[in-house]
């Protein structure tokens, strides 16, 4: 009897999807959940990459949040060339390098899970609830004294949350 071949299912849209102007909220686990992040040191090491792959790809970070284990990120593309799915990889592999120079090991779980913000999503609602995932968690009472929180694109500590909260689709 044959044994059965398993395909894996693809949870990519097209690569063209990935290419160019456009917004996306990403999500980044570790490991088998291994609280990597807690780390402030492994924290600032990657969130320094983190900005010089940006830079590298043309990407500007909207919001980001290193939780213990896990990483969001609003990222949008700020040129015809910007590639979400190279700056992940090229990040995440770089990232997995440096952090075993500090001990850490088996730093990402496998791939990345995205979401394609649309001209209807509300880009500050999303932020602010990448901002607002440590209260959530019970980490802290107020966004703005999580140390692995912030935004290269507005000063998002001195802003005001929206009104109408963000929902993800998946939830």
């Amino acid at each position: 009897m044959p044994v059965p071949y398993f395909v894996r299912k693809k949870n990519r849209l097209p690569r063209s999807c990935y290419l160019g102007h456009q917004w996306y909220f990403i999500t980044a686990c570790t490991e088998a959940g291994q609280p990597h992040f807690s780390h402030g040191q492994l924290a600032k090491v990657l969130l320094d990459l983190l900005r010089a792959q940006c830079s590298c790809h043309s990407f500007g970070v909207y919001a980001y949040c290193f939780m213990p284990n896990h990483l969001h990120l609003e990222l949008v593309g700020l040129s015809d060339h910007s590639d979400a799915i190279l700056l992940l990889h090229d990040f995440k592999g770089i990232a997995t390098s440096q952090s075993r120079a500090i001990g850490v090991r088996n730093l990402w779980e496998k791939g990345f899970y995205d979401h394609l913000l649309t001209d209807d999503d509300d880009h500050n609602a999303v932020a602010w609830y990448i901002f607002n995932n440590p209260v959530r968690k019970g980490l802290v009472h107020d966004p703005r004294d999580w140390p692995y929180s912030g935004s290269w694109m507005f000063d998002w500590k001195k802003a005001v949350g929206p009104i109408e909260q963000y929902n993800p689709p998946w939830k």
